[in-house]
């Protein structure tokens, strides 16, 4: 559409050049054309990327009179100095006004706006300015759900000595991220140290059938390379294999779970996802893992999983990357016999609360009761009874446990209770009357203050993250802070500086 405004230039300069070298023998007749005069254009900007933009320049043309409004065609391009040339150039607008969604990674650009009056064929070029495009998506809460059915990834930004957080729509597409989620949303998590021999800090997104990815911790930039599959040991993985969770219990440690197998990365031994985990050290077959883990301080402990088929829990050893049976104990009303539960697993996490302490909800298969069994990292029973007075109990379908008080947070439809083992009885904390309860959780690796927050998804016509505080002695939850316009809440993650 335009031409090579460098080549334009450089061919009146020597136009000119040989112009001045030849004396003037004649009379030359000179018609003038029609100029834009641009005003309104600054020197500088600063914009967020991801954050809507404007900038509205005037025409003020010398032969126009205005009957044709098709008359100029325009172009903004953005240029980062610091890429190759082949990928420097950015075509941002191609109209009279440069508006709408600011979708460059951040840095610092050189932006050109071109008019070419389609009457004259001329093309003419402004002066150059500069536009620093300052990250959105610094720090925050990830928040991955759908839309229609299908995945977006959004973003509650915390920015340095910024009051209000942004809140970034579709984040990946703001910030001009390659990669395209497809499927539905399945989850999002954030690891302190992502790879192998590097300290680089791992955003990882999953949908049903994209896979999973991660993104870069800054820009959000993706690349196919930046599939899980390409941390595993020899393409162990297919290329667009999604995890269903992923579970950090330290830097540099973590477990990805996914239909049934649990794999393992430990960069202490240089161990990379490779074969599941989810094989007794003695047996010749693996057990279908139950979809949770109890992390139990990793390398610190020995995280735990659930064997569903011989309803069994085993232990792990991030350092010989097997399992074992765990420590017979003989069962009695206080005390579960690990290796024979006769239970199904409905939630198990490792929570703060007391020093680290490990909680799994089981059914029993022959009485269809409930149980909280309590572990501490040592693999010491400090709690096993029924859990009594829970309304609706047998319909939860989502589960969290405050790491100040050890309370049982449980969801059914758009109610969430609190359950007190000590008392063993529920409470009902939230009614959300039309409003269903997507997703709640505690959030460990999040700033200073917020790791305790009751983190409380919710959805009507659009999304909404709530930020609670648990008051002890069963007290009615504070709400802290309440984010909306977001996506259907799957999953939800901190993004840590």
């Amino acid at each position: 559409m335009f031409k090579n405004i460098k080549i334009q230039l450089s061919l009146l300069l020597v136009l000119l050049m040989t112009y001045g070298c030849v004396s003037d023998e004649g009379n030359y007749d000179y018609e003038a054309i029609n100029e834009p005069n641009v005003t309104g254009l600054a020197e500088e900007y600063t914009a967020y990327t991801g954050d809507y933009f404007k900038i509205t320049p005037k025409l003020n043309p010398t032969l126009d009179d205005g009957t044709d409004p098709n008359r100029y065609e325009y172009l903004w391009v953005a240029v980062n100095p610091t890429k190759l040339v082949s990928e420097s150039r950015t075509t941002i607008g191609t109209t009279k006004d440069l508006d709408g969604i600011l979708k460059l990674p951040p840095a610092k650009y050189t932006v050109y706006y071109f008019i070419k009056d389609k009457v004259t064929g001329v093309n003419w070029q402004q002066t150059a300015f500069t536009l620093n495009v300052v990250s959105s998506i610094y720090e925050g809460w990830l928040v991955l759900g759908d839309v229609d059915g299908k995945a977006r990834l959004d973003m509650v930004s915390i920015i340095p000595n910024v009051a209000t957080p942004r809140i970034v729509i579709n984040a990946l597409d703001a910030a001009g991220s390659a990669l395209k989620l497809s499927g539905k949303a399945v989850n999002v998590y954030c690891v302190s140290q992502a790879l192998s021999g590097t300290n680089t800090y791992g955003i990882y997104v999953t949908a049903s059938e994209s896979g999973t990815a991660r993104l870069d911790p800054d820009s959000f930039g993706w690349a196919q390379s930046q599939n899980i599959a390409y941390e595993t040991v020899g393409g162990a993985l297919p290329t667009n294999f999604g995890v269903d969770f992923m579970k950090s219990p330290a830097g540099g440690e973590n477990f990805l779970y996914s239909n049934g197998n649990i794999y393992c990365y430990y960069r202490t031994f240089q161990i990379k996802y490779g074969l599941p985990q989810n094989k007794v050290d003695n047996e010749s077959k693996d057990f279908y893992a139950a979809p949770f883990i109890a992390e139990n301080r990793g390398s610190l402990g020995s995280p735990i999983f659930y064997d569903k088929n011989a309803r069994r829990f085993v232990r792990y050893s991030m350092s010989k990357s097997t399992c074992s049976v765990m420590p017979p104990v003989v069962a009695s009303p206080t005390v579960l016999d690990w290796n024979n539960t006769n239970c199904d697993l409905v939630y198990m996490t490792t929570s703060a609360f007391n020093s680290y302490e490990n909680f799994a909800v089981l059914k029993n298969i022959s009485t269809g009761k409930f149980h909280l069994v309590r572990f501490t990292t040592g693999l010491a029973q400090v709690y096993y009874k029924e859990i009594l007075n829970a309304p609706d109990f047998d319909k939860a379908t989502k589960f969290a446990v405050s790491p100040d008080s050890g309370y049982l947070f449980y969801v059914v439809g758009n109610k969430l209770y609190e359950y007190d083992n000590g008392t063993q009885s529920a409470k009902l904390m939230l009614d959300k009357g039309t409003e269903e309860i997507t997703y709640i959780g505690f959030h460990s690796g999040a700033a200073k203050g917020l790791t305790n927050k009751l983190t409380v998804g919710s959805y009507s016509t659009t999304g909404k993250l709530e930020l609670f505080t648990v008051p002890p002695v069963n007290g009615d939850l504070v709400l802290e802070k309440s984010y909306s316009g977001l996506c259907k809440i799957v999953d939800v993650a901190y993004r840590f500086r």
